[in-house]
This record gives C-alpha cells, structure tokens and sequence, in this order.
C-alpha cells in the first residue's frame, strides 16, 4: 500500500519548579545521549513540524544533529495547551480553582471543557490540532515528523480516531516518546476502516 508515516515526538523534559505549575515557555533539558538514542528510530530527510515553545524547538534542533530533517517547520497550532494565569503558581492554590469547576476527570489536571483563566481548555486545544491535520499534505512524504507536546499528541490521537476528549485526555505521553501513525494515501482509500491506523502509542525508547 502507498502510506505516509507520522512520528509523533513529545520534547525533551522541562526545567520546573517543584510544587508550580510550568512557566509558560520554559528551556528544555538536553541530554545528548538520549536524543542520539531516540534519533535512530526516526527516518532520514522527513519534513519536521515542530511546536514554537523553546523545549520543542531544543529537542529539534538536538535531533537535527543525528538525524537529517528535510526541513524544520514551525507550527504554532502545535503548542501546548496554554493554561492562562495558572503558569508559574502554586499547584495548590490552583486546585483550588478546579474545584470550583462543575466536572472533574479521574486521570487529568482538567475536564477538557474546563478553561484555565486567559488560556484555552483541551476541547479548544482540539480544535485547533485537527484544522492542522485536516489541511497536512500526506500525498507526497512517505514520512512526517511532528515534536511537540503531550496535550498536542493527545489532540492529535482524538482527531485521527475520532475519539471522546473525554478519553484522549487520559491517554499517557511521556517525554521523549514516540506514537507512531500510518496514514492511507488518496488511492488506497477504499473500503471502510478510514485512513489512519495507530501503530503505536507512548513508545519509550530511552
């Protein structure tokens, strides 16, 4: 079959404080070692679409060194979700604002309708994940590669399986994790099933 391949790639970790929730665009944590070790289960001369914040652009541009991009996209609609007025507080004076929210979720910080103060909730983040992948080029790449965030993995597993939010919230993405996709092209969309197939989800290599 003719496919394209998708590499979906979370950052390297961020620097944080101990008990805030993450400043809005922290540095990454480089190690080199773990980035040469991720980079060999990544193809050579694939287009690379990176999120704008300051650790996926690091963990890029440290993959760039082991492995050759083709060419390294900036893509805002690939940022993480930006939680508002809660970055860089106290987790514990934040709890006390989720409290107030009528819904709670049993795996995640947040209900995906649920909006941090001048940020944007996971339904938001969904939205526009999924005018990003609506409008990707498949037809001509045997392989994409995407570095960016667990909540942009988690948007982009519920558009491409038409999944609850509910449910793509939940799923765990770690650092340095790969989820890998394979994607039907034009030609090959016959029958029913659709054109994504999950090939593998949070897969950690280091």
């Amino acid at each position: 079959m003719n496919t394209c391949r998708l590499y979906l790639i979370r950052h390297a970790p961020a620097l944080k404080k101990d008990g805030y929730v993450p400043e809005n665009n922290p540095k990454a944590i480089i190690n080199s070692d773990h980035l040469k070790k991720l980079a060999a289960y990544i193809p050579d001369n694939s287009l690379c679409y990176v999120s704008p914040l300051k650790r996926a652009i690091q963990t890029a541009q440290e993959l760039s060194k082991y492995r050759n991009f083709k060419e390294i996209v900036i893509e805002k609609k690939l940022r993480e979700q930006n939680f508002g007025e809660w970055q860089g507080k106290k987790i514990s004076l934040v709890w006390e604002e989720i409290k107030k929210f009528k819904t709670q979720h049993n795996f995640s910080f947040l209900s995906p309708e649920n909006c941090p103060p001048k940020g944007e909730s996971f339904l938001d983040q969904c939205k526009r994940v999924s005018e990003f992948v609506n409008n990707l080029n498949f037809h001509d790449h045997t392989s994409l590669i995407f570095i960016s965030h667990s909540g942009t993995i988690r948007a982009f597993l519920s558009q491409i399986l038409d999944l609850d939010p509910n449910k793509a919230i939940g799923i765990e993405i770690s650092h340095l994790s790969i989820t890998s996709i394979e994607v039907l092209k034009k030609d090959n969309i016959r029958n029913k099933g659709g054109k994504y197939r999950l090939l593998s989800v949070n897969n950690k290599f280091i």
